[in-house]
């Protein structure tokens, strides 16, 4: 259904018909055995099926670089496979540098040669995430690595990392299907956290005391509670109000901030320019530090190349997760926090004038009651206008799930012209859009290309169920193979030569 090249245009994915584009997808990370995850071809078309255009797709450093300067081919071969699954479905592919508190002496990601951490002990918690502030084996690798500290060959491991995608970026750079390199899963800054943190715990002490009417709040029990699943759903309760969250967590924003500008921005474009030696077009997917995907605004700053230039194909890909995430009560998320985590992420997208793609959000593990949860999210990227890619990929039946109707939903994949609102009734199934259609440029000159919608149920749009405007222009249905899903194809308006805002109603 779509043309394959699509590149960075300010703010927007625009194919080669100058089409807006909508990136729709989800996540696919194995983290064991050999990083190879246990998909066929099947597994690809459900994708298609479900309306998706594309996947980020996990790759590991320790399964790419086993030792150092060692690169692991087959590693590579096994996920092209995957690369070929994904191009013969029409779906595009962002390949993902996954890590999980670090790397496979603790998670997933850096290979052991490459975690330095002196010897210190790795501490976890109930919550799998709450190692990095807890593990001084976690926080010590991850200041070696920003600190560039040599490996057992004398090679810094941000060099070998580089150098690592580089190698990737040289195999994938020519590959169709492939958009983008997400350079880094949710970076950590490591130990300074220790001292960044607890402000936000003091923060919070101050405003529970004054609203609380006590004189001397117990900070340090108030730490050890946030460490406890149960006992956090309680400290969460008094942060439901955004201005309360939004005074107790912006206390850190400097100070993660300075990282970001510091020390995560100049790797972000140490790793671009080993990239670009090989790969001068495919997109470089910019992560946040781990502590925006919870509201706190990011500082991050554009790769530049050796010149000081800013390099011309970007995406702002942050991740957004409310606090209750990984615990047993991930249906409990709050709207007003997750509404103030992807506003912050769109005053970040403006700042960097960037496509915006929220590379995770969910992780809603077949909960039952996940899907107001899931609903709020879905509203706020059809507020935004964004892309995203749900964590993640649990099989073929994930549809089964009560929220899935929030992941599968109707949307605009390709809009001739500028897109100016979308939205899917979950309750009715009712689809509206409106946009304003105006020439867009291709290759071979000026054109006006078809405005493509995907639709979970073409039944109604089949039973006349279609209201376009203006009236009598056309457009058809295009019915996925062996399904009920399909897309509806607007054709370009009779009013040639003149911008046109236009509608479409599909439902009741």
């Amino acid at each position: 259904m779509l043309n394959r090249s699509i590149k960075v245009k300010g703010s927007q994915f625009v194919d080669q018909e100058g089409r807006q584009v909508i990136l729709h997808g989800i996540n696919m990370v194995c983290k064991e055995g050999n990083y190879i995850g246990a998909w066929d071809e099947k597994d690809f078309r459900k994708l298609k099926e479900w309306g998706f255009n594309v996947i980020r797709l996990g790759i590991i450093w320790d399964g790419v670089e086993p030792e150092p300067g060692k690169y692991d081919d087959e590693y590579l071969s096994a996920i092209e496979k995957f690369v070929e699954y994904a191009a013969n479905q029409g779906l595009w592919v962002f390949l993902d540098m996954h890590q999980d508190l670090y790397g496979v002496d603790y998670g997933d990601g850096a290979p052991q040669w490459a975690t330095l951490s002196d010897g210190a002990p790795h501490v976890t918690g109930e919550v799998w995430s709450d190692a990095y502030l807890i593990s001084p084996a976690v926080q010590r690798a991850f200041d070696h690595f920003w600190n560039n500290a040599p490996a057992e060959d004398g090679i810094g491991l941000q060099d070998h990392y580089a150098a690592a995608w580089r190698h990737v970026a040289e195999r994938f750079a020519d590959h169709p299907a492939v958009i983008g390199y997400d350079l880094m899963n949710e970076p950590f800054i490591g130990s300074d956290a220790n001292q960044i943190q607890p402000l936000m715990y003091a923060k919070y002490a101050e405003e529970f005391a004054v609203a609380e009417e006590i004189s001397d709040p117990d900070i340090e029990q108030l730490m050890q509670d946030f460490f406890d699943p149960e006992k956090r759903m309680n400290l969460l309760q008094f942060m439901s109000e955004t201005e309360r969250y939004t005074s107790i967590i912006d206390v850190v924003t400097e100070g993660y901030a300075r990282f970001e500008r510091d020390t995560l921005s100049s790797f972000f474009s140490k790793v671009t320019q080993a990239i670009r030696e090989v790969d001068s077009e495919t997109a470089i997917f910019l992560e946040t530090n781990y502590f925006s995907n919870i509201g706190v605004l990011s500082g991050i700053e554009p790769a530049i190349d050796v010149h000081g230039n800013r390099d011309a194909n970007q995406v702002y890909a942050p991740h957004g997760y409310d606090l209750v995430t990984d615990t047993n009560f991930s249906d409990a998320a709050n709207a007003e926090r997750v509404g103030l985590i992807f506003e912050r992420h769109e005053q970040t997208r403006g700042r960097l004038d960037m496509p915006l793609v929220i590379g995770e959000w969910g992780a809603y593990y077949g909960s039952s009651g996940a899907t107001e949860a899931a609903y709020v999210v879905k509203d706020m990227f059809e507020k935004l206008l964004c892309g995203d890619t749900y964590w993640s990929y649990e099989g073929s039946n994930m549809d089964e799930y009560t929220f899935f109707k929030a992941i599968r939903r109707a949307y605009p994949m390709a809009v001739a012209g500028c897109l100016q609102h979308y939205r899917h009734d979950p309750d009715s199934d009712a689809f509206t859009m409106t946009w304003e259609e105006a020439n867009t440029s291709s290759a071979e000159g000026v054109s006006l290309a078809a405005t493509i919608i995907y639709v979970p149920d073409l039944q109604k749009a089949e039973n006349g169920g279609v209201a376009l405007s203006p009236q009598g222009d056309s457009f058809h249905l295009e019915r996925i193979e062996g399904t009920n899903a399909g897309y509806v194809v607007i054709s370009p308006s009779t009013r040639l030569g003149e911008s046109i805002v236009r509608s479409i109603r599909i439902g009741s």
